[in-house]
């Protein structure tokens, strides 16, 4: 999801609902500003010094989805409002090519075999519909500018989050072990709080408070884990649920992870 604060994602009543029905990250972080730093950082590990939502700065860098096709594991990632697989263009309606990190890696741009993984969004629905080995192990979704509270009210956004929600959990993929997690990009602009490795929150350097919710059948509804934690460290919590090799600054998170929600370790929300 996009561009909205800790404290503003709680004040909508969709986005709190689905909180409160699940689990969430009361005290998570992004990696900076503007969007697209993010979306390289939860996919390699790194902003790589990019402070723009540049559409032609492309990075040569293993990433996650290189990772899993070398481990053989199953994945793709969908975009919501593109009909063409493998789009590597800039401009494609309300489809933001900034919000597609897999696009950025050159690995990924001369490869078929790995383009092929860039799906449109509306292939997800029958995937999820059908059996649980129909589904990759991983998935991504991006949602539209609009759908992802870019462009449109937070309100809307909730609703389109309500219903895929209750699409996934639906899902025999996801009642079969599965976990969703669902995050914002970033912070409001001002916020610039980042959470560190050593389970602190320096006060400059980030992208600010976001609210990070954990959907999964193991997790108790209403779990809140208040452990400072970051968008590298949701990447290191999927590389380690693989036993994939942490990437870039994951690495540093490896023992503070999402994993405390598997830990059923409720706590107090923290101040936003």
């Amino acid at each position: 999801m996009e561009n909205l604060s800790y404290r503003a994602a709680m004040a909508t009543p969709g986005f709190a609902s689905l909180a409160h029905r699940y689990a969430w990250a009361s005290a998570s972080y992004a990696a900076s500003h503007p969007s697209l730093p993010n979306y390289l950082a939860l996919t390699a590990g790194s902003t790589f010094g990019i402070t723009s939502d540049c559409l032609t700065c492309y990075v040569t860098a293993d990433n996650l989805g290189a990772q899993l096709s070398r481990a053989g594991i199953t994945w793709d990632a969908y975009f919501e409002s593109v009909s063409t697989p493998c789009y590597l263009g800039t401009s494609y309606g309300v489809y933001a090519a900034k919000h597609n990190p897999f696009r950025y890696f050159s690995d990924v741009r001369a490869s078929p075999e790995l383009c092929a993984h860039l799906l449109p969004y509306a292939q997800l629905g029958p995937e999820l519909a059908g059996p649980a080995a129909g589904v990759p192990r991983f998935v991504w979704v991006t949602p539209n500018v609009c759908d992802d509270g870019h462009s449109c009210p937070s309100a809307l956004a909730a609703a389109w989050l309500d219903r895929f929600v209750a699409q996934v959990t639906a899902s025999q993929a996801w009642r079969q072990g599965g976990v969703l997690f669902v995050t914002w990009d970033e912070g409001s602009g001002g916020d610039t709080r980042q959470a560190t490795p050593q389970g602190t929150i320096a006060p400059t350097g980030g992208g600010g408070h976001v609210l990070t919710l954990v959907v999964a059948p193991s997790v108790p509804p209403g779990t809140v884990v208040a452990t400072p934690l970051s968008h590298d460290a949701l990447l290191a919590t999927v590389e380690r649920a693989f036993g994939l090799r942490l990437l870039g600054d994951a690495a540093a998170w490896s023992d503070r992870t999402f994993a405390g929600f598997f830990e059923h370790s409720a706590t107090s929300p923290t101040s936003s």
